[in-house]
């Protein structure tokens, strides 16, 4: 008997000894903040703890999960709050008996936020402030309603799909939110799309539970359910909620209603997963699979895509098609950066809102993307001045890598199928074609899609036509003396998913041919027909051009880029035979005067 005493006691006084080796949860936080602060040496980031224990923690996606070690205390490390997900974070445990630390990495945060908390509300984040409902739809806290004059166009042939699934109501950040309100209000107040044309497929639609997360990581589980009204004019905007059902149902829906004389316009914000998946509501859908529901719609007239969710560019090899331009704010192996807080948004995102509508966001001020002069502004104007004025693409956002502070850029990436995007407006194409007459005695630039046809009598002026076709000029053309006339042949930008932006100042610098006439020459007095007068053939061409006119063909010109002639030719019947393969290969221009008919056309030479 006095043995089982005894023995009871010493398990009583190891089990004590045992409780005062035990960690606290006081204990543990203390140690993961000196360990994020001075081994990873992070000056800015995010910090969580598990209130419960668990063996698995979820994640954003639905489909990862880490395992946790038994007996230890669970915290989350965002080590880039000011980006979205995906991005680098780690989920670090401290063991209950020991203090010892291991960590796991990965790049999604816990999907279950309510089972978290913030480690200490004087965070190295700026303090966020804590609203309620009422407060997030005043203009004090989510972005502000009538950012935009009304203009009072009409776009009836315009449709627009816009996209936001925020991943679950712990991810999904008022600054997604904002950036469709923004969209949304240039669409109907700049270019006059129809309300009923809109459709809008944000969080979880029109329920009315919480969806939005409008704390920080000093408050975790501060939210509130969308608003529906995205301008403030009284009446719900949010039509569907962001998963695949309901995007399938839109596609289907636009499929029925849309003809091939209509215009369509497709934006998408929130998360991306490093697989290029979009992070919808509580589902993913893969850019293959996004591919598909746009490709319901090919027979529309064209459609511009923007992306602005982190990995965005990864969608750009699956909807490459002709008739689209797409625009994203980072490459494939990249998260976009975002300004935190209630009225926050994406860089690109507003940069680009900026180009297209004319006003700055912020303040109201005037904005010029406008560099051809020709009052409207391209998809590839919207993209050049988004990327020359996206803070995280120009000057960086700071983080830490290694226990090293570095700059971090976006790089916004843009496609076009030919030269659409420099010609493609939300409000629709450029027109294809310009039948210019008349007497010109001002400086001018004339520009076109495919053709200018031209009976203009020239007088003290320099004047420029642009086409991506070609230039007739037709009998009546005149270049008087001390006037200067310039055909200027452009050539396309279709792509720089190869480069970055810090290679980008090409874009400064607009890619084109030039088919300078000489300013001697006063007079112009051929002709051709506007339609198949002159039939050139192959072009591309690696080598052998044919050439065939409906009348004689009296000499074949052709030049070089920096105006040298390589070939001169005399006619003499309707066909000529030209062999360039000698030539190095790149871009010509090709002059082929008849006896009824003139015409200057880009050559490329493969």
């Amino acid at each position: 008997m006095r043995k089982k005493y005894l023995l009871t006691l010493l398990l009583a006084f190891f089990s004590y000894l045992s409780a005062l080796a035990a960690v606290s949860i006081e204990e543990a936080k203390a140690k993961v903040k000196d360990y994020v602060e001075n081994t990873l040496k992070l000056q800015s980031y995010g910090l969580l703890y598990a209130k419960n224990a668990s063996t698995k923690i979820a994640l954003m996606s639905d489909i990862e999960e880490i395992s946790a070690p038994s007996n230890n205390w669970a915290f989350f490390v965002d080590k880039n709050p000011g980006q979205d997900w995906a991005h680098p974070c780690a989920y670090v445990f401290v063991s209950k008996s020991n203090g010892a630390i291991s960590v796991k990495n990965s790049t999604l945060p816990p999907k279950n936020r309510a089972e978290w908390d913030a480690v200490n509300p004087q965070s190295t984040l700026k303090k966020a402030v804590k609203i309620n409902s009422s407060d997030a739809v005043n203009p004090s806290g989510l972005i502000n309603s009538g950012l935009f004059p009304n203009k009072n166009k009409t776009a009836n042939n315009c449709y627009a799909v816009i996209i936001s699934g925020g991943a679950d109501k712990y991810n999904n950040y008022p600054r997604y939110w904002n950036n469709c309100s923004m969209v949304y209000q240039m669409l109907r107040n700049i270019y006059g799309y129809k309300r009923e044309n809109i459709y809008t497929l944000i969080a979880d639609g029109t329920d009315s539970a919480p969806d939005i997360n409008l704390g920080s990581y000093d408050y975790p589980n501060v939210s509130l359910s969308s608003p529906l009204d995205l301008d403030g004019d009284g009446n719900d905007d949010i039509n569907y909620a962001a998963t695949k059902s309901d995007i399938a149902t839109v596609f289907n829906t636009l499929r029925n209603k849309m003809t091939s004389s209509d215009e369509l316009f497709i934006y998408t914000t929130d998360h991306g997963s490093s697989n290029g998946s979009i992070c919808l509501w509580n589902e993913r859908m893969l850019p293959t699979e996004f591919a598909a529901e746009v490709n319901k719609v090919d027979f529309v007239k064209n459609i511009n895509i923007v992306m602005v969710q982190c990995y965005s560019g990864a969608h750009i090899p699956a909807l490459t098609k002709a008739k689209r331009t797409i625009i994203t704010a980072a490459n494939s192996s990249e998260s976009a950066w975002s300004t935190g807080g209630i009225s926050g948004y994406g860089f690109f995102s507003k940069c680009w809102v900026e180009a297209m509508s004319g006003y700055n966001v912020s303040n109201g001020s005037t904005i010029n993307a406008d560099t051809d002069g020709d009052n409207a502004i391209s998809m590839l104007e919207s993209y050049k001045y988004a990327v020359s004025h996206d803070k995280a693409a120009v000057e960086g956002c700071w983080t830490t890598e290694n226990g090293v502070q570095v700059l971090k850029y976006e790089h916004p990436q843009y496609w076009s199928n030919s030269c659409l995007g420099e010609r493609q407006y939300l409000s629709g194409l450029l027109v294809d074609t310009k039948t210019l007459c008349c007497t010109l005695s001002s400086n001018a630039l004339r520009k076109a899609t495919s053709r200018i046809t031209s009976t203009t009598k020239i007088t003290r002026a320099k004047v420029d036509y642009q086409t991506y076709g070609n230039i007739i000029l037709k009998s009546g053309f005149k270049v008087s003396d001390g006037a200067k006339f310039k055909g200027t042949i452009l050539a396309c930008r279709s792509s720089n998913t190869n480069s970055s932006l810090r290679s980008a100042d090409i874009f400064d610098d607009f890619d084109y041919e030039e088919f300078e006439i000489d300013p001697e020459i006063t007079e112009i007095d051929d002709a051709v027909s506007e339609v198949g007068g002159i039939e050139i053939y192959p072009n591309p061409t690696d080598g052998l051009l044919y050439i065939n006119s409906s009348s004689t063909i009296n000499k074949v010109i052709v030049a070089d880029m920096t105006g040298k002639i390589i070939m001169d030719v005399n006619g003499g019947s309707d066909k000529v035979e030209l062999d360039l393969s000698s030539n190095p290969k790149g871009i010509y221009v090709l002059k082929v005067i008849s006896e009824d008919d003139s015409t200057v056309e880009k050559i490329v030479l493969e």
